[in-house]
């Protein structure tokens, strides 16, 4: 059955200019002019077919019929803010379950997300540190940041950052060499790799000219890799854009000029089903645009 009801905007105008008992008041609360105020009331009372308010030369008053009708009108608003509010929170109170590799979730996807919180501070967010590579059928997931080459293509897709890879090491350990490091220093140094990333080594190497490795140790924790380095213990293969602090910091320095682009690139991953979230469809938005952002600096 078709409802038959007064527009909202009409019940609106009404509600405030009976509450200021002005239509000039009204409009200034509204962002309208005086005269659509007046305008919808007078829609409101044609559709009604009564006057609500007496017009007087100093302004507008309620009538007994108008009394009335504001309280069955505050009413309803009160009840429609309440409601409204209500499934708001309802909808957005699950927070955004987002994935990644640990080390990708501890150094990229966590200040990215501390950054959209403090955007949107009603709604919230879960991160999922993982040692593989997660899928979306491995749990409730939200979105996936991902590292490789291309994107599957049945999922929406948005690139977050590409990177270059080069050997770094800690400052004390380069103050062993006066001269700087050499390829063949690098053999007997040991050389620190991710065990996700075991191939890092290798594909700089074969730029670089230099030979395969002979020390070499590695880590199931990028974090834990990074703090030997730092200790001084080892030269590893650092993804650039995971180590902004550090280099900028000078806790870790670039030992060689050589920094070779990855062939892979870091991607948010989501499906057309979960973008209908709104508080998905929030993150990535903002992270779209944020993406954009980062590649024109």
């Amino acid at each position: 059955m078709r409802r038959r009801l007064p527009p909202l905007y009409s019940l609106r105008a009404f509600e405030a200019a009976a509450r200021h008992s002005s239509f000039s008041k009204a409009s200034k609360e509204l962002n309208l002019t005086a005269a659509a105020i007046a305008h919808q009331v007078k829609k409101l009372e044609m559709e009604l077919g009564v006057e609500l308010f007496s017009r007087q030369p100093r302004g507008v008053v309620l009538n007994a019929a108008g009394q009335e009708y504001l309280r069955i009108v505050e009413r309803l608003l009160d009840d429609l803010t309440r409601e409204t509010q209500l499934f708001k929170a309802q909808h957005r109170a699950q927070p955004i379950r987002i994935a990644a590799l640990h080390v990708v979730s501890e150094r990229l996807v966590r200040p990215l997300v501390q950054s959209f919180l403090s955007d949107h501070p009603d709604v919230r967010a879960e991160l999922i540190a993982d040692t593989i590579e997660p899928d979306f059928r491995s749990g409730n997931l939200d979105v996936i940041v991902w590292h490789g080459e291309m994107p599957p293509p049945q999922y929406p897709s948005i690139r977050i950052m590409s990177e270059t890879l080069t050997p770094v090491c800690a400052p004390q350990l380069l103050e062993e060499y006066p001269d700087g490091l050499t390829l063949e220093d690098v053999r007997e140094i040991p050389a620190l790799y991710d065990l996700y990333w075991d191939d890092d080594w290798t594909a700089w190497l074969e730029a670089a000219g230099g030979k395969d490795l002979q020390n070499s140790l590695g880590f199931s924790l990028y974090s834990v890799m990074i703090q030997t380095v730092r200790e001084g213990a080892g030269i590893a293969i650092g993804h650039t854009g995971l180590l902004e602090k550090e280099l900028a910091s000078g806790q870790l320095v670039k030992p060689f000029d050589l920094e070779i682009p990855s062939r892979k690139s870091y991607y948010a991953l989501t499906t057309s089903e979960i973008l209908r979230k709104p508080g998905v469809a929030a993150f990535w938005e903002w992270l779209s645009n944020s993406a954009r952002a980062m590649g024109k600096d």
